[in-house]
């Protein structure tokens, strides 16, 4: 009977197949050294100077509502300015701190730190003192699931979109520089 089973499991254990692509830890960029969610990338914009680029960092993100960012630290002579920015989706509110490196014709930005918090009735009825701020690799390092999955992708989404807003903000002049006359 012994054999009988053996041979059974060998019948079936042949009939398994290899993936066909490999298993994606998680949707969000780790960065390989430090193991970190770190969203990189080096842009043109053609025809700036590095004091335009970080006028146009500096005013970001003016006009948004649906982001907030503190005060800038500028190091002019080293042509980096670096903040910490916030989005806010319904009661969570998510963070980071964005650091951008300009030079003649593109920069370079980073968006690493980030955080999301859950409001202080999130906690499924648990008595909580109030919200909870959480790093974002917490969720990342967490056994894997469907829900945790879904949640990365909608946490990645986030973050892609607050880029893109950013991105679209550097390539536009910093509103100072447009005229507003009217010509007759």
């Amino acid at each position: 009977m012994k054999r009988y089973l053996l041979a059974f499991a060998l019948l079936l254990g042949s009939r398994v197949q290899a993936q066909d692509a490999p298993w994606q830890f998680s949707p969000l960029p780790l960065e390989t050294t430090t193991h970190r969610v770190v969203y990189a990338a080096d842009r043109s914009a053609p025809e700036a100077t590095p004091a335009e680029l970080l006028a146009r960092a500096r005013t970001w993100p003016a006009a948004s509502t649906d982001y907030r960012a503190g005060s800038p630290q500028v190091d002019t002579a080293a042509g980096t300015l670096s903040r910490r920015v916030i989005a806010r989706r319904g009661e969570a509110q998510y963070a980071g701190r964005l650091t951008v490196r300009v030079r003649h014709g593109a920069y370079h930005y980073r968006l690493t730190d980030l955080t999301y918090t859950r409001p202080t009735y999130a906690r499924a009825g648990k008595h909580s003192t109030g919200p909870v701020t959480t790093a974002v690799e917490t969720l990342v390092y967490t056994r894997p699931s469907a829900a945790r999955t879904r949640r990365l992708m909608a946490l990645n989404g986030l973050f892609e979109e607050l880029l893109r807003h950013f991105e679209q903000a550097m390539q536009l002049p910093p509103a100072d520089l447009v005229s507003t006359e009217t010509l007759p």
